[in-house]
């Protein structure tokens, strides 16, 4: 199953992040914050374009079927609880990535 991540960061800082973190799965670049907006997660009480922190588990046809959000960044669901949800979707054991 892919995994994406959408932020509203500046390139070559997203950059950075990804060499730091060592993330080797698409980052999707969204400056305008046009799928924040889409999906209801825009943080409207930061100056910066950014979402709440939130988990989308999408179906094959484009569909939302797990979401987490918190305006609390400190909230995030576990690697655990994300990959239940996926496999709950899938009926596949679904394991982290690598």
């Amino acid at each position: 199953m892919p995994v994406w991540a959408i932020t509203g960061d500046e390139p070559a800082r997203l950059r950075s992040f990804r060499d730091e973190e060592g993330i080797d799965f698409p980052i999707l670049l969204d400056p305008e914050g046009e799928t924040f907006e889409r999906y209801g997660i825009r943080n409207e009480g930061h100056q910066k374009t950014v979402p709440h922190p939130t988990v989308i588990v999408v179906d094959g046809g484009g569909v939302a079927r797990w979401v987490v959000s918190d305006e609390n960044y400190k909230v995030r669901p576990s690697t655990t609880e994300v990959l239940e949800a996926v496999q709950t979707l899938t009926g596949a054991a679904a394991r982290p990535p690598d």
